[in-house]
């Protein structure tokens, strides 16, 4: 803070300086200029006398030279040092504004605020990971997990080869719902271990909140097969169920937790409400699982494709032996690239016209600035090669093409 505080009246002064340094020295440099300027004009009418005299057309040139030199002495301007330090005290109170409208408005308008509070949760971190994690009471709030979550990303920033911290902090911000941050921070956990066991479970779950259902479910097969009796494995796959508004398969999931774990868990009664819950849901809308193929789609977006406040990005499918209907699509407002999409027939336009109706597809990504899918103006697009429709893919889209 000390750094910030020296770093900003150094940048104070030299704004009071840009501001009052061309003033004074205009001051000083005008009555400068102005005497240069009487000195050649002295100089150019003395060379037209002697002129006039030699072509014998001034009787008086002497008297006349002698009006010229009194008539510079008199256009002279005279500079005093005394009437200059003036000058600097005169411009002593626009110094004196110049720093407290700087320190006043980021006062007001500045993050301090913010900045200080960062610093105070940094060197908190002990503290509040005891009162969250360690000793935990009904009295730990939603601001005191944000607040822990700041002081270890803080720490992280300066030791960020620790495991450890890099494993809670995806935890803490999953249970918070960040999904991206989860994701980043778990990425690192992976990175820093030669054994990834603890960190492939909850990655796959932040996965799956970022949209890479695919490649987050087949993760969590992977350790269901070397591990069934993972309850959080489990756990998570039922999450991925009830994601993709499956809950024939969460319910089967979930059932395989309550087969592993004791009655006397906290958690056994609470599952047994989500299956419950499950059940009548099924009974009411007679909710059939989401069958057919399932394409996990990474959209990025080419340099060269403008901004446009307001654009939406559609992602569908089209039948690969032709017409433009869409069979399956997403829209997404206000797209930040990359993102990770998965298009199953759950996002059927009709839900007897969808992907297990056609033999190959085409995916296609499409920017529209007026938000609107038909609506080609200033709109840019990209598409994928013939799918099969068999089995489920991953693929990478790159919009480029101007419509």
């Amino acid at each position: 803070m000390t750094l910030f505080w020296i770093a900003s009246g150094l940048l104070t002064l030299l704004l009071a300086l840009v501001i009052i340094l061309p003033l004074t020295r205009g001051r000083a440099e005008s009555s400068h200029s102005r005497n240069q300027l009487n000195t050649r004009l002295y100089r150019q009418r003395l060379q037209e006398l002697e002129q006039d005299r030699d072509q014998g057309l001034l009787d008086e040139g002497e008297s006349a030279a002698q009006e010229l030199q009194k008539s510079l002495l008199d256009d002279v301007v005279a500079e005093t040092p005394q009437q200059y330090r003036h000058g600097i005290w005169l411009w002593l109170p626009a110094v004196l504004i110049v720093v407290a409208v700087a320190y006043a408005g980021y006062w007001q308008l500045g993050a301090y605020r913010h900045v200080v509070e960062w610093q105070d949760n940094a060197a908190r971190l002990g503290e509040l990971s005891n009162k969250v994690l360690i000793d935990p009471d009904a009295e730990v709030t939603e601001q005191d997990m944000k607040d822990l979550i700041q002081s270890l990303r803080t720490k992280l920033h300066q030791s960020g080869d620790d495991f450890r911290g890099w494993l809670l902090l995806g935890r803490l911000t999953l249970e918070m719902g960040d999904g991206e941050t989860a994701r980043d921070a778990l990425e690192k956990a992976l990175k820093l271990t030669d054994t990834p066991t603890a960190v492939i479970v909850p990655y796959a779950e932040a996965l799956t909140m970022t949209g890479e259902a695919l490649r987050a479910e087949n993760m969590i097969k992977q350790v269901l097969a070397q591990d069934p009796d993972n309850l959080e494995a489990w756990s998570v796959f039922a999450f991925m169920a009830v994601q993709q508004d499956n809950l024939t398969a969460a319910i089967a999931r979930w059932q395989q937790i309550l087969q592993r774990m004791s009655p006397d868990n906290p958690r056994y009664a609470m599952i047994e409400r989500s299956v419950a819950f499950a059940e009548r849901r099924l009974t009411e809308t007679d909710n059939a699982p989401v069958t057919g193929p399932r394409f996990e789609v990474e959209v990025n977006a080419a340099s060269a494709v403008p901004y446009h406040p307001g654009a939406v990005l559609f992602v569908y499918a089209v039948d690969a032996k032709g017409g433009e209907m869409p069979l399956v699509a997403r829209r997404i407002e206000q797209p930040s690239f990359p993102l990770t999409i998965t298009l199953s027939n759950a996002d059927a336009m009709v839900a007897s016209n969808n992907l297990s109706g056609r033999d190959s597809v085409v995916i296609k990504a499409r920017i529209a600035p007026s938000g609107n899918v038909t609506d080609a103006t200033d709109a840019w697009e990209g598409r994928s090669g013939v799918l099969g429709t068999e089995e489920d893919s991953q693929l990478s889209i790159f919009i480029d093409t101007p419509l």
